[in-house]
This record gives structure tokens, sequence and C-alpha cells, in this order.
């Protein structure tokens, strides 16, 4: 039998390794060291939007513009009828103006928002005072001492001892505080009244008990008070 393994190959490891054409030239490659070019722009020269500021205590470049500063206001505040701002809060008013650096009309804006607040707030406790003055008169009026069918004659006894005692001051202060309509008050003022008419003699009769029966307490006590 003849030997397969006896001859001579096709090809062998060393004529693969070679290559059948080299190449004609290869580009020469750059030195590791050689810089890189890098183009230049025509103008160099820094433009507004890229001009560096000077630091703090450096005096100004040629060319630099000055901070503007706001004009100094002297501000002046017109306020309605019968309402008045003066010292500590008007000072107040004008260095928060200042610091925030509010033009006239910026700074006469928030003076009318806060005088638009304060009669708001004067306004509601104008009428809780008017409401708890209302609820002292129900209370007198249904208290079983002094109110009830009792109480004409006993308004009529208090005011005796509010005239006989009381000051036009205290009138007033009585009557635009509501306190007059409290049953406290109207009791006090019926032992004092009691006290200075042993007699218990007091002008009464059918109309006159009408007629104060459809008068508010507080006119009552105090006729001549607005």
């Amino acid at each position: 039998m003849p030997d397969l393994t006896e001859g001579t190959p096709a090809s062998t490891a060393s004529d693969a390794a070679v290559p059948a054409t080299a190449p004609a030239s290869q580009p020469a490659a750059p030195a590791a060291d050689a810089p890189a070019s890098v183009s230049q722009p025509a103008n160099t020269e820094p433009t507004d939007a890229t001009a560096t500021k000077p630091a703090d205590g450096e005096a100004p470049k040629t060319g630099d513009k000055p901070a503007e500063q706001p004009a100094e206001v002297n501000y002046e505040f017109k306020l309605p009828d019968g309402v008045e701002l003066k010292g500590e809060a008007l000072d107040e008013l004008k260095a928060t103006a200042k610091e925030f650096g509010l033009t006239q009309e910026q700074a006469q804006r928030i003076a009318d928002l806060g005088v638009k607040q304060a009669q708001g707030f004067a306004a509601q406790l104008v009428e809780q005072q008017k409401t708890l003055s209302a609820e002292w008169a129900q209370q007198t009026t249904n208290d079983k001492d002094i109110g009830g069918d009792k109480l004409s004659e006993n308004l009529g006894v208090a005011k005796k001892a509010l005239d006989s005692f009381g000051t036009p001051e205290l009138k007033t202060l009585l009557n635009q505080s509501g306190l007059g309509n409290h049953p406290e008050i109207v009791r006090f003022m019926v032992k004092a009244g009691k006290a200075i008419s042993e007699d218990g003699k007091l002008v009464t009769g059918a109309a006159a008990q009408a007629d104060r029966a459809n008068t508010p307490i507080a006119n009552r006590l105090y006729p001549n008070q607005k």
C-alpha cells in the first residue's frame, strides 16, 4: 500500500507568512512629539459680553460702563381723609421703600394697600362690637331679676341713678362701647337707683310702658347720646 504522508505539501507555513505583493508606499506616521496644528481666529479682542469685569478695588478698564445709581426719592404719601400716617410707621414705610428701590408710584400703592387693610379691620371691629352689644341687650331683656315684665321699670330706675351720679363722659362711654346694655351694668344701676328712690315712686303708665318697650335699652338709658 502506498504511503499517503510522503511527498511535498502544497504550501508551507513560511510561504503563508510572506505576502504576495508589498504595498507600493505607506504614509509617514507623525512624530509622537509633534504639536497639533490649531487655527487661530482673526479677531481675538474680547466682546462686551465676554469682557472681564474688574475685581474689587481694581480701577475700571477703558470702555467699562459704570453702574447706574437709582435717583434718590423723597417719598410723599396721599391718604384718605381721616387717615394719618406718621411717626415710626411712616419712617418704616419710607425705609422699606428705599431699601427695595421702589418708585414713588410703587410706594404709594403699598401705602394704599395698608390703609385699605386697616380700614377693613376697623370695620370688622365695629361690626363685632355691635353684635356683642345686641347680645348683651338680649341677655338683659331675658334676665330673671331685671328683665322680663320688670324690664321697663328697672330701666327707669337705672336711668335715674345714671342721671344722678353719671357724668356726660360716662354716658358716652357706656353708649359707644355697648357696655350700657350689659346685664351686670344695668343690674348695678338698678340697685343704685333703688337706693336713692326709697319712696319707689316712678312715672309709669300704659303709654309710657309701651313706648319704653319699643325703644332700645341704650336709647332709654342715654336718650341724648347719638
